[in-house]
C-alpha cells in the first residue's frame, strides 16, 4: 500500500543546474519479499527473497534473503528463521 519504487534519480551538476542528467536503474525484489506500506525503495536496491520491509522505511542499499530492515534509512533489525 502507497509503497514507491524510485527507478530514477540524477546525476548532481554544477551551481547553475544541480539537476543534470538522469540515470536510470533497476530495482529487484526477491520472490516472497514483503515490503510494509508507504516504504520507499530507491533505484539499484536489491531486496532479497523472503525479506521484510518495515512500514515507513526508505530502502537504499540492498537487502539480504530472510531479514528485516525497517528505519530511514532501513537497517537490519534481525535476520529470519
Amino acid at each position: 500500500m502507497d509503497v514507491a519504487l524510485i527507478c530514477v534519480s540524477h546525476e548532481i551538476g554544477d551551481s547553475h543546474r544541480r539537476a543534470a542528467a538522469d540515470t536510470y536503474r533497476d530495482i529487484v525484489i526477491g520472490e516472497g519479499a514483503w515490503i510494509g506500506a508507504r516504504s520507499t525503495v530507491l533505484q539499484g536496491v536489491r531486496i532479497g527473497g523472503g525479506a521484510i520491509i518495515g512500514a515507513g522505511s526508505l530502502v537504499n542499499r540492498d537487502c539480504e534473503p530472510n531479514c528485516l530492515y525497517a528505519g530511514v534509512p532501513a537497517r537490519l533489525i534481525k535476520k529470519l528463521d
